[in-house]
């Protein structure tokens, strides 16, 4: 808080009786830090401190249904309300300048949008068509958006795909840039764009500028790269969900020299329940989430959340998800670094042991040790979590 060192106690400075000039030198030294507002520890109250206003979960709904929504979560009264926004089957969201993307799918003609609401009513404000069902969006700079999408033969194998190239002010898809085949995560470091290519096992490099593919960067031993985050340390890290024979990894790239720096291995496959988010990254933690949540279906999920510090590049803990007969599967997670808070959505059991799809899911909220804290009703398939704060 701002220093309460008042205007009448400086103007006593000259009768003031401080005949240590170590004293008298502290004595000015409070003085001027009151002026500016500072307190003795650096911390600039014109600011405020960070508080998390909403916890945003993105409910991807029954596909043939198309009826995506979101539950909102305040964390301080511990409420929880749905909010339905009008979209189809929601596979992703993102936050870029005081909005949130909502990237969806639409059934009807297998091609997609991206809407834009503004974080404060959460009404909204921009829609844009894109061609191909998209799954997740970047953005290389303040008016350009990239959109990863998907594309599927007539028995459901991976084809090569594209990036669409987003205009954010007229809200229009301005080019196809050819990528690999299964197009997922990205992350934008040093003019670039990693691009990872799941059904390949590679990066496509992009340049940001001129929206063309500078390299295809091959991942060794990296079974289905999915997640792709930039980190406090400027490294681009990728989450290998693994298969087969190959373990789960976290890679950490140099974005520059385009080499992998370290590799962080993990104790189990990695996955969500409905093919979602199956990783988060706190930037203010510097910690990277990743969660073993595939347990049905043949799926062989352990249900463990694994906390990589992003800081050493080294695995910091493996947490087991609370049992829950009622519950299965892990299909969202991520980390509150405002309130310490880790939260994880899960599934209902339905007939035979199996998810079920077509019911309300619940979001667990979990200490850092993963202890169970609370937990809430969330819509149909609740698919992903991101957080929207204030300063107060």
């Amino acid at each position: 808080m701002r220093s309460s060192f008042s205007s009448s106690v400086l103007a006593s400075l000259p009768n003031a009786r401080l005949r240590r000039p170590a004293v008298w030198i502290a004595f000015l030294a409070v003085a001027a830090l009151s002026l500016t507002g500072c307190d003795l520890f650096g911390s600039n109250d014109d600011e405020g401190r960070r508080v998390t206003t909403d916890v945003v979960i993105a409910n991807s709904g029954n596909f043939s249904a198309q009826d995506g929504s979101l539950t909102l979560y305040n964390p301080t009264d511990s409420t929880a309300a749905l909010k339905d926004i009008e979209v189809a089957f929601i596979n992703s969201l993102a936050q870029h300048n005081g909005r949130l993307f909502v990237v969806d799918n639409t059934a009807s003609d297998n091609a997609g949008k991206i809407t834009s609401f503004d974080t404060d009513q959460l009404e909204q404000i921009d829609q844009i068509s894109n061609p191909r069902p998209p799954r997740y969006v970047a953005f290389p700079g303040d008016d350009k958006g990239y959109i990863t999408n998907q594309r599927f033969d007539e028995n459901f194998n991976a084809q090569p795909s594209t990036v669409s190239v987003v205009d954010l002010v007229d809200n229009s898809v301005t080019k196809q840039v050819d990528v690999g085949r299964s197009p997922q995560g990205m992350g934008v470091a040093g003019g670039k764009v990693f691009v990872a290519n799941a059904a390949d096992g590679t990066l496509s490099v992009l340049d940001a500028d001129a929206d063309t593919v500078n390299t295809t960067l091959s991942l060794p031993d990296c079974a289905s790269p999915k997640s792709v985050f930039v980190d406090d340390e400027n490294e681009v890290a990728v989450v290998c969900q693994g298969g087969g024979e190959q373990a789960s990894e976290v890679l950490f790239l140099s974005p520059i020299e385009e080499t992998i720096k370290d590799r962080v291995e993990l104790g189990a496959p990695i996955g969500s329940a409905n093919g979602s988010q199956s990783a988060y990254y706190s930037e203010g933690a510097e910690e990277l989430y990743t969660i073993s949540g595939s347990q049905a279906f043949g799926g062989n999920g352990t249900g463990e959340i694994f906390r990589i510090d992003t800081n050493a590049n080294a695995l910091d803990a493996t947490l087991e998800i609370p049992q829950d007969d009622g519950l299965i599967g892990i299909t969202a997670v991520g980390y509150d670094d405002v309130t310490q808070d880790l939260y994880v959505t899960r599934l209902p059991v339905g007939a035979g042991g199996f998810p079920l799809f077509s019911a309300n899911g619940t979001a667990l909220v979990l200490d850092r040790q993963g202890n169970e804290v609370t937990r809430f009703e969330t819509g149909n398939s609740p698919g992903h979590i991101t957080f929207l704060g204030d300063r107060q």
